[in-house]
């Protein structure tokens, strides 16, 4: 008479593989986490500075439709009759009021533009908000003062 046995359990060689296999998926994990949260707070800056822009804009743009004319240097603009807006120390000041902040460079220039016999005078806002390089927003905008 033969005695059969029974073999249901765990060699020490599959206890390796498995632990080498769960190492593996755990270290993978950990990895992708580690870029997806790091990446999640870029993401979740971004609305904070663009909220400081758009309040700028909501200034600047009922401003700019009612004056025809600003003297414009790299860090202020004046216009006649009118608001004063400067650049400085990370904000932005209209009539020593602060609009917007987190600032970290701002630029404006004046141009003109022709189109048909009108010219149109055109001030450039080239804004850098965010608290460093890496996780800052640039804005590039031209708004055209009242021409008519």
């Amino acid at each position: 008479m033969q005695i059969k046995t029974n073999q249901k359990g765990i060699t020490l060689t599959s206890l390796v593989a498995y632990i080498s296999v769960m190492m593996i998926v755990i270290a993978t994990m950990t990895t992708i986490s580690t870029f997806f949260y790091s990446n999640i707070s870029e993401v979740v800056d971004t609305p904070k500075y663009l909220s400081e822009f758009n309040k700028f804009t909501m200034f600047f743009v009922t401003d700019i439709k009612n004056y025809r004319n600003a003297n414009v240097t790299s860090n202020t603009i004046e216009f006649e009759g009118g608001p004063t807006y400067k650049y400085q120390g990370n904000a932005i000041y209209r009539n020593d009021v602060k609009i917007a902040k987190y600032v970290m460079n701002c630029n404006f220039t004046l141009s003109q533009y022709n189109v048909d016999s009108k010219s149109k005078n055109i001030i450039n806002v080239d804004m850098q908000i965010g608290k460093n390089a890496e996780k800052s927003v640039q804005k590039n905008v031209d708004f055209v003062l009242k021409y008519w």
